[in-house]
């Protein structure tokens, strides 16, 4: 899946420069390491493509697709035991660059032992980070005597900043449910009328740092509806297609009252209790089932650095109607590049999502 390429440069005084681009969808897969020799007729550049085959084909085709005049060459199975043993392969081709595309056989201790190999050598080697929705980085480039260190720094919000970002979930909260008390109220006591007791739903979800929380909805399924849902194979099976999210249509768990509550959103509001006892923020990721966490891949540890939100870019975006991988992609790319500034751009446009039916609290 290609998608298009944001490019960056970070330049060092010392004329050293690092180039970080996103260049598609990469999916590692577990299969055998191929290299793949392309070259670029008009530049008389010969660059070689290092990863599994899956990776590797999807690499070309974006490469292509930038470069018109790039050809395709041979394909073939390497031994990637050893870094040693890889450079070795890697300079009978003798090439002018080669990406080195991370996932599968090809770990990044080979890797990086490798690129530094081949770094001496003259030839310009890049780094291909696995997994779709890689976060954008900060790279430099710097000298430590005489040595060259190359540093890639994950983009993040400051520290400096939680203190703040907690204050405000506090007030927002608090104002938040002191504003809709009667429509807590009225919301219950529609709930219990219509379905009886339990009124609220309780599901287990992945928060910070991975620790578990039980998310708070106003229940808008049947009794035993999460029983219900792995007891039945196909039913589990759409649902896990269907990005962790039954369709109301396909859903005959929800009920005619609970269909509304979910169309309204009324069925988020006591995640506001959630916020107040720090289990989630006002903007941010929403919370993941624990099996939903595997759609992140290596990227889920980043996911959970910071806290699931009421609301965030994925709502506004778009909601159920982005699936995976793009959802991931959505949400990685709002923890690494997160500010107080974007959740207040994301608070004003959640209302309008909600009204409009293109997202949620």
């Amino acid at each position: 899946m290609s998608r298009a390429t944001n490019m960056r440069e970070a330049r060092h005084p010392g004329r050293i420069e690092i180039r970080v681009a996103e260049v598609g969808a990469n999916a590692s897969g577990d299969g055998q390491v191929v290299l793949r020799r392309v070259t670029d007729a008009p530049r008389g550049l010969t660059a070689l493509l290092v990863g599994p085959a899956a990776a590797v084909d999807e690499m070309f085709r974006v490469l292509a697709a930038r470069r018109a005049a790039l050809t395709d060459g041979y394909v073939r199975a390497l031994d990637v035991e050893s870094s040693s043993r890889l450079v070795e392969r890697v300079r009978a081709e003798h090439p002018d660059e080669v990406y080195l595309v991370l996932g599968g056989h090809l770990d990044e201790t080979v890797a990086a032992g490798a690129g530094a190999s081949l770094l001496t050598d003259g030839v310009d080697v890049h780094l291909v980070l696995p997994e779709t929705g890689a976060p954008p980085l900060r790279a430099a480039a710097w000298q430590v005597g005489a040595n060259t260190v190359l540093s890639l720094h994950a983009i993040r919000e400051r520290r400096s900043w939680l203190p703040v970002r907690r204050l405000l979930d506090v007030v927002g909260a608090s104002v938040l449910l002191a504003m809709l008390t009667p429509v807590f109220v009225a919301v219950a006591a529609l709930v219990w009328w219509r379905m009886g007791r339990p009124i609220l739903y309780a599901q287990e979800r992945v928060g910070q740092f991975g620790r578990r929380f039980r998310l708070y909805k106003f229940r808008s399924m049947v009794v035993d509806a999460d029983r219900t849902l792995r007891e039945s194979t196909e039913l589990y099976r759409r649902y896990v297609e269907a990005n962790y999210k039954l369709t109301d249509a396909d859903d005959g768990r929800i009920t005619p009252l609970g269909l509304w509550l979910r169309r309204t959103s009324l069925d988020e509001l006591p995640q506001l209790v959630n916020v107040l006892r720090g289990e989630m923020s006002l903007v941010g990721p929403r919370p993941v089932v624990p099996e939903e966490l595997a759609e992140y891949g290596d990227y889920g540890r980043m996911l959970v650095r910071v806290k699931p939100g009421l609301t965030g870019a994925w709502q506004v975006n778009g909601r159920s109607a982005i699936g995976y991988p793009e959802r991931a992609q959505i949400d990685l790319r709002y923890v690494a590049e997160r500010s107080l500034a974007q959740d207040l751009g994301i608070l004003l446009r959640t209302l309008p999502a909600v009204v409009l039916r293109r997202g949620a609290l």
